[in-house]
């Protein structure tokens, strides 16, 4: 029997101000609006929005003890719109002059569309259905770049260190290649410092000097699981 009440959904309204970066005028407005013709410009404004956004979704989440669960994704953008304006007007969402772009893909850049066509449903129904596992690092790894991304390398420090030693466990047969081989290499050989980074961090000790380390093991270990998502596919 089908429901005639309407159904709500919730949509939240963000406005991203590049305080730090402010404009001369309105020429050199124009000017900046006029560059949103070039994709990788409008993807790095992109991801300059979505990142901000997720610091401030994070920092809310460490204040009021909410889970902040999953990074903000384009394809969860409605609607976007680009443009200048005073500190009031932007403040309160208004410009002088802005555009509606095409954030989710559709006519926009191949990075976007390709981010659509490649979601791993297949292997969504195979988890779900209980004829393949998901492997711990596949969990892991993706919440320590969240927390470096939001500002909570704390949180990375203390996480890297077991997620790597998964990583290396789980995924050393995944695929036969060569990569995949010389990857795991390199985070055998990381693995005993992430692991004293871990432990210092779990004394409520961090030290900004490990953090190339942990983005170096990082790096790596997105890449062998990325790796195996797609030689499996």
């Amino acid at each position: 029997m089908r429901s005639e009440t309407p159904v709500s959904v919730t949509v939240s309204v963000v406005t991203v101000i590049r305080a730090d970066e402010p404009l001369a005028g309105e020429t050199a407005g124009n000017d900046w609006l006029d560059r949103l013709g070039e994709q990788e410009f409008t993807d790095e404004l992109l991801d300059d929005t979505l990142f901000t956004l997720d610091r401030v979704r994070a920092a809310d989440a460490a204040a009021s003890g909410v889970p902040f669960g999953t990074p903000t994704a384009i394809g969860q953008i409605l609607a976007a719109r680009v443009g200048y304006g005073d500190g009031d007007q932007v403040a309160s969402g208004r410009f002088i002059e802005a555009f509606d772009i095409d954030a989710r893909g559709g006519t926009g850049g191949g990075r976007r569309e390709r981010l659509g066509r490649t979601r791993p449903t297949a292997r969504t129904a195979a988890i779900l259905g209980g004829r393949e596992r998901a492997a711990a690092c596949e969990l892991l790894i993706p919440r320590i770049r969240l927390d470096l991304n939001t500002g909570n390398p704390a949180a990375a420090a203390l996480a890297i260190g077991p997620a790597v030693e998964a990583t290396v466990a789980e995924l050393e047969f995944a695929v036969e290649d060569e990569g995949h081989e010389s990857d795991l290499d390199q985070l055998e050989e990381l693995l005993p410092e992430l692991t004293r980074i871990t432990r210092q961090a779990a004394s409520g000790n961090t030290d900004p000097a490990d953090l190339p380390k942990i983005e170096q093991g990082l790096a790596l270990a997105e890449r062998v699981i990325r790796r195996r998502r797609i030689l499996d596919q």
